[in-house]
Formats: structure tokens, C-alpha cells, sequence
């Protein structure tokens, strides 16, 4: 089984080692980080951080679907488990596209089909292959906030900080990047419109979460306009339409 990146929300510690002793059980290769409540994970989250996301309904401070509506606001992809000693929400997974609904105590099979399909919906999110210190890295789409020409390479500002370089042209990586999602705001920047914070009028940048800004090429700031204000539309009615 692939490595998975595994978010653990729950703050009974028993209840966690249990989690792990099953996932070994499972044969699964992975990475896990244990939070004891929503409000530690949100704040350490970003989309697309893990594979699987193990998230106890019933914490202290903000519950599990409280969380997990959060993050569907802006991730769709990930895969999201409740964890629960109730059937009572099993309506809110439905409505958050929670994939699966594990009651405790946890079984073993129940854990293993959820890990396995945390490994098949891996292999399955949209990737770019890119070329990096010759190699070919594969890039999930929607953890790429905004690209940068520099003399003859390009920068990828990614989420949670890291960046990658590639000696491709910008031109190139451009043709492979959905539309309208990535916008080419500059001939030397390409903005994913997802990752915008707000537009600097003033300085005419997208600025953009978690730090930097992308240029918006002289005399296109109304259209750059445009086009951020027509895909946030189109975010928030498909999210109103599930």
C-alpha cells in the first residue's frame, strides 16, 4: 500500500493508539500526525496536506462537522472519515462528503477498506509531471498556489510553504494547468485564482495565501477583475448546489 499521509482528530488517547495498532494491522505504510482537537488541526492544515483524514465527531471545542465543513469550503478531494460512537450524523457526512462513517470501536475491515480508498482517491487527484534536478516529480494541481518565470527557469510556490524549480517555460506549464482555475495574470506569472487572498489595486498583484503576490500585467487589472470575480461566482454556486 502507497504512504499515506494520515490527519488523526481525536482526543481520547486510547481511542488514537487503537487507530494505530489497526493501521499496522491494515499493512498500511504511513505517516501520521495526532491532533486533540479541530482547532489544532485547522490551524495546521492546507489542502491537499494528507491523504486521509480521521476525524472524531464528538471533541471539545469545535466537533468534528464543524471542522470538516470548514474544510469543504475549499477541499473536495480529500478523503474525510467521521469517527463516532452515534449514528446522529450521518446526515452531516452526507451533506460534507464525509466517505466514510466508521462507528467505534473501530474493526479492522472497516479501517482497511477506508485506507484503501484513501490510496485509490491518491492516485486519482489531478497531478502535473514536472521536471526538476532531472527528475520527474508528479505535483498534485491543487497544491500549486502560483507560478513565476525567473531568467529561464520557473518557481512553484506550493501550499504550506515549499517551492520547486524547473528549467520548463512558463508557456509550457501554462498548457497544462486547468482553465479557468489558473489564470495568466503576467507573462511572467500564472495566479491559481483558488489561492487568492484579495487583488491589490494600488499595487496591481493578485496577493495570495500564505504569502507572495502575483503580478497582474500593466493595463489588465479590469480584466484580471473579471476573471476572479466570475470563478468565485462559479465556486460558490457549484457549492451551493453540492
Amino acid at each position: 500500500m502507497d504512504n499515506l499521509k494520515i490527519a488523526i482528530c481525536e482526543d481520547d488517547i486510547e481511542e488514537y493508539d487503537k487507530l494505530i495498532e489497526l493501521m499496522k494491522q491494515c499493512g498500511a505504510t504511513y505517516r501520521a500526525e495526532h491532533f486533540k482537537n479541530a482547532n489544532s488541526f485547522l490551524d495546521k492544515y492546507y489542502e491537499a496536506k494528507y491523504d486521509l483524514i480521521l476525524m472524531d465527531i464528538y471533541m471539545g471545542g469545535m466537533n468534528g462537522v464543524e471542522a470538516v465543513s470548514k474544510i469543504r469550503e475549499t477541499d473536495k478531494q480529500t478523503t474525510i472519515a467521521f469517527l463516532t460512537s452515534s449514528p446522529d450524523h450521518a446526515m452531516d457526512g452526507y451533506r460534507y462528503h464525509v466517505n466514510r462513517y466508521l462507528m467505534k470501536p473501530v474493526g479492522m475491515q472497516d479501517l482497511c477498506e477506508t485506507l484503501e480508498l484513501a490510496r485509490m482517491q491518491k492516485t486519482h487527484i489531478p497531478s502535473v509531471s514536472v521536471p526538476t534536478r532531472g527528475v520527474e516529480i508528479s505535483l498534485p494541481v491543487n497544491t500549486i498556489r502560483y507560478i513565476e518565470q525567473s531568467n529561464h527557469s520557473i518557481i512553484i510556490y506550493l501550499t504550506g510553504g515549499a517551492i520547486q524549480k524547473s528549467s520548463m517555460k512558463l508557456s509550457d506549464f501554462a498548457n497544462m494547468l486547468p482553465s479557468p482555475q489558473f489564470y495568466q495574470c503576467h507573462k511572467s506569472y500564472i495566479v491559481n485564482l483558488q489561492y487568492v487572498k484579495f487583488i491589490d489595486k494600488e499595487l496591481s498583484v493578485f496577493a495570495m495565501n500564505e504569502g507572495g503576490n502575483a503580478y497582474i500585467r500593466r493595463g489588465n487589472y479590469k480584466e484580471a477583475e473579471t476573471v476572479y470575480k466570475n470563478y468565485m461566482f462559479e465556486l460558490a454556486r457549484r457549492q451551493v448546489n453540492g
